[in-house]
């Protein structure tokens, strides 16, 4: 199982890795900005999705504000490592927008009642093994 530690881990790693990647690969300057751009449009997408820091995070990366993106991370780190409280309000927007999205499909309600029967059975909910599949009516 993944800990928050490691989360936050993977999301530092992956944002700084793409981003120094993405400055050595693309030389020319109007490829650099075109990377800059998706940056902003994946910080949007994130913060619609309803995560806070991450996309701050981007943010800083894409003005290569290099101390705010080091204090960024430290903050996350510490702010996550301080509470669970606080781990699930980055991400309680998120869960609610999922979840949202899961029930209006007929699949996706499907889904949740079999978590919800799972769940019910026991109180780890990581073992649900399958959901039932809705069929098409005709």
């Amino acid at each position: 199982m993944l800990t928050i530690l490691g989360l936050i881990a993977i999301v530092v790693v992956v944002t700084v890795s793409g981003y120094k990647l993405g400055t050595l690969v693309y030389k020319k300057d109007t490829k650099i900005e075109d990377a800059k751009r998706n940056l902003i449009k994946l910080a949007r997408i994130l913060a619609g999705m309803g995560l806070v820091k991450t996309p701050e995070l981007l943010e800083d990366i894409v003005v290569s504000d290099v101390s705010g993106v080091v204090h960024k991370v430290k903050e996350v780190v510490e702010l996550f490592l301080s509470s669970e409280d606080a781990v699930i309000a980055e991400f309680e927007k998120v869960f609610d927008n999922v979840l949202a999205a899961k029930l209006k499909s007929e699949a996706g309600r499907a889904l949740i009642a079999a978590k919800l029967a799972d769940a019910a059975k026991t109180t780890d909910v990581s073992v649900v093994q399958e959901a039932p599949v809705a069929t098409l009516k005709s």
